[in-house]
């Protein structure tokens, strides 16, 4: 019986190609390596998965077979890389332990490059959905506002050219909607207080023979809605929509005033309410709804030739009426008011005289130098909104519907 046996398995032996034998100077690493990298390579017709388990005597089926391979191995990457020393000669020197040791730094190697391009992978999608997300908020704004008709211009009084006026105007937040202690705020608020503000600006120029009006935008003109979770719940309008909404506003403001005055309109370029965020990823900070709320405002007054609308690049501008330098954004990265004329002059090699900021809500002026004609000031221009319920919690007050005007002689 024993006879028997040994012939059947000398038989078998004789059967198997070759090729698929175990090697004198292979350990059982490198002889399954190179199973696999026959059958791989090459898929003879003669060796499957099952044929390799029974070659190497594996316990197990063939999908945990080809499972172990894929994961020990770290896949046909890591196989190729071996199949090299085998063909190299260099195996004889490697024990199975060291071999194990190189099999599992290749692995960690392919997991992070792996990690990196699902990293690349990741970032670009996001890239993608974002700039998806700003191209259909372009088409939904191209598609909603139209040229605003040119009014019927007064006769300009006063035109001698010694005075010009600024006014200044910041942090509406348009699209917030609510009730607070000393406050309450909605779109048509918002409409009846700046309506006020274009009459009460008029009459003032009249009576100071102004007839060049600068006005000063200093940002954050709409609420936004990504720039915290709590914000959905005070939110009269999307974002899309307060976008619209302010931009067509502001161009009717404008036309109302150049009824009666030379209009120049300068708009910053900032605001942490108009950033692009998506609940705290300051990732695209950099766009931001001011640039397209003044590029729609620009364009869509440009045959009204009484208004003058520089496009500014940067989150800051400056521009002169008559000598005087003025400097303006919208300032949440202001940490010393004292300080910033000092800083921004000897940062642009340039003297500023006055410095206009926004985003404190509340009107505040203060001296920080002088000039030989004149004193150096920080304006901060207050909040169109005025006072809300984080102002209540904080006790930060704020005035309703105050704005700065400033008459530069």
């Amino acid at each position: 019986m024993g006879e028997d046996i040994n012939m059947i398995e000398q038989a078998k032996d004789n059967i198997i190609n070759p090729r698929y034998k175990k090697n004198e100077n292979e350990n059982d690493v490198i002889y399954t390596l190179r199973l696999i990298e026959i059958l791989k390579t090459e898929r003879p017709f003669d060796l499957e998965w099952e044929d390799i388990k029974q070659l190497i005597k594996f316990e197990g089926n063939k999908d945990s077979l080809r499972k172990a391979n894929d994961t020990f191995v770290g896949g046909y990457a890591v196989h190729k890389y071996y199949q090299e020393l085998i063909n190299k000669n260099i195996t004889g020197n490697i024990t199975d332990k060291n071999i194990i040791k190189e099999i599992e730094d290749k692995k960690i190697e392919l997991q992070k490059e792996r990690i990196k391009l699902n990293t690349t992978k990741v970032e670009l999608n996001k890239w993608i959905r974002e700039d998806a997300r700003l191209e259909l908020l372009f088409d939904g704004i191209k598609e909603s506002i139209v040229k605003i008709e040119v009014p019927n211009f007064k006769t300009i009084e006063i035109n001698n050219g010694q005075k010009e006026g600024l006014l200044g105007i910041s942090d509406f937040h348009f699209g917030k909607l609510f009730v607070s202690i000393n406050n309450k705020y909605s779109e048509d608020i918002f409409y009846e207080r700046m309506n006020k503000l274009a009459s009460e600006t008029v009459e003032l120029c009249k009576i100071n023979g102004i007839s060049h009006l600068h006005v000063l935008n200093c940002g954050d003109d709409v609420e936004g809605m990504t720039l915290r979770i709590s914000q959905m719940a005070s939110l009269q309008y999307g974002l899309t929509d307060q976008v619209i909404k302010i931009a067509r506003y502001m161009a009717k403001f404008l036309n109302k005033l150049s009824e009666d005055l030379e209009i120049t309109y300068h708009h910053v370029l900032s605001g942490n309410h108009s950033e692009i965020r998506a609940f705290g990823d300051k990732s695209f900070t950099f766009e931001n709804m001011e640039r397209i709320i003044i590029i729609y405002i620009h364009d869509i007054l440009e045959n009204n030739k009484r208004i003058h609308i520089p496009v500014y690049n940067g989150k800051y501008l400056s521009f002169k009426i008559f000598d005087y330098n003025i400097y303006a954004q919208h300032g949440q990265k202001i940490k010393n008011p004292k300080r910033v004329i000092a800083d921004i002059s000897q940062q642009y090699r340039r003297f500023f005289d006055v410095a206009y900021f926004g985003h404190l809500h509340h009107d505040c002026q203060m001296t920080t130098n002088e000039a030989s004609t004149h004193d150096c000031e920080v304006v901060y221009i207050p909040s169109i909104m005025g006072s809300d319920e984080f102002s209540d919690d904080n006790f930060f007050g704020g005035a309703k519907a105050n704005v700065e005007k400033e008459v530069l002689r």
